[in-house]
């Protein structure tokens, strides 16, 4: 098959630091070749040559890194449609068995334009009603889902199939023994993605806290006003810290504690957690019953009272629940606490790996052309 992969422009492919996304589209690029399909990977001029595939510059340089646009918003804004263009404008040229759109409800606007050959990968939540006017208007389109969970805002969307985002557990190195009890949180520094409970949480149980977090200009604010609460003798803030770095603060974490405040449609700083063997506590939102097995992998908690996600072995909510979750595995014998180590590492063998999420993606790519063709 030859096969455009469009992405999103915010970063390279992959992604020098911080960048969810861009390393799916990289591995999709890296692996397609070794199956004898052509790729023609469409993103900024400055992504790095690191496999068998064709690099289409649709824009300079990713537009996080450069000014005006890390910081101004509009004109980030005009940068995508840009980049939008160029990819279109180079796709109506060549002749394409499928095209994988990465890059959102923008480039979706096309897609009358490419006949039937086009599929889009949705990596972002579903509950934002500006985007939800372009994906009712081509809801025929094919669809793939990276959580079943993620479908539940625009059911009537025609999803092919779900396929859960992979890491290479190559680069995650499984060690058997953390060398440190210190909590760990690594995210975006948003107020989605919980650093204040996490904060809350280190305070309260007197464990110590890392925090790897990226800080994006519209998030600059938020952490502004949490500065004081950074300051404290258990907490250790880090800016965004690569990949190398970001493996050994995995393996000698305790557990990764991610109190999720939205839907998270994927988190993988969850597998990339569970595949050094450091376990997960969080909240029951988004895709984490998808992800996490309760109790096995970590400890899944309900985020309050009235927002009842399941029946977990923790039955506190909320910030008690995290709490109780923590002294729960700081207290496990070391037997116990080994056991679910090796858990977390062969539960993102068996279903979060690369080959496997290729191997989907192939079987939906010929499930396309063939319902094209028919």
């Amino acid at each position: 098959m030859k096969i455009a992969l469009v992405s999103p422009i915010e970063e390279t492919v992959p992604p020098e630091l911080y960048g969810g996304i861009e390393w799916i589209i990289y591995f999709l690029a890296r692996e397609l070749p070794k199956y004898n399909h052509e790729v023609h990977l469409l993103t900024t001029n400055n992504s790095p040559r690191l496999g068998n595939y064709k690099i289409i510059p649709i824009f300079k340089q990713s537009i996080r890194r450069i000014s005006p646009f890390k910081d101004d918003l509009k004109t980030r804004e005009v940068a995508k449609f840009i980049a939008v263009f160029n990819a279109f404008e180079y796709i109506s040229q060549e002749s394409f068995d499928v095209v994988h759109n990465h890059a959102n409800w923008r480039f979706l606007l096309f897609q009358k334009l490419f006949k039937d050959k086009f599929l889009t990968t949705l990596h972002g939540p579903l509950n934002y009603e500006y985007q939800n006017l372009v994906f009712k208007e081509y809801k025929d389109s094919f669809y793939v889902s990276i959580s079943n969970n993620q479908r539940k805002d625009l059911p009537e969307l025609n999803f092919i199939k779900t396929i859960y985002n992979a890491i290479d557990i190559d680069q995650f190195d499984f060690k058997e023994k953390n060398s440190d009890n210190y909590l760990l949180f690594f995210a975006r520094f948003s107020p989605e993605k919980g650093p204040d409970d996490a904060i809350i949480v280190a305070k309260k149980t007197k464990k110590k806290l890392i925090i790897g977090a990226k800080i994006d200009k519209n998030d600059q604010h938020y952490f502004n006003q949490l500065i004081d609460e950074i300051n404290h003798p258990l907490i250790e803030f880090h800016g965004e810290i690569d990949i190398r770095k970001r493996v050994s603060y995995y393996q000698n974490a305790k557990v990764l504690l991610a109190p999720i405040k939205w839907e998270e449609p994927f988190g993988l700083m969850f597998t990339e957690a569970m595949a050094t063997g450091t376990p997960v506590i969080t909240y029951a939102r988004g895709s984490v019953p998808e992800i996490i097995k309760d109790g096995i992998t970590g400890y899944i908690v309900n985020s309050s009272p009235i927002d009842n996600r399941g029946n977990w072995i923790i039955k506190k909510t909320g910030i008690d629940g995290l709490c109780e979750a923590v002294e729960r595995i700081y207290s496990m014998p070391e037997k116990e606490y080994q056991e679910m180590r090796y858990n977390c590492r062969k539960h993102v063998e068996k279903y979060f790996t690369v080959d496997r999420m290729v191997d989907e993606y192939i079987k939906v790519y010929q499930e396309v052309i063939k319902k094209n063709s028919s």
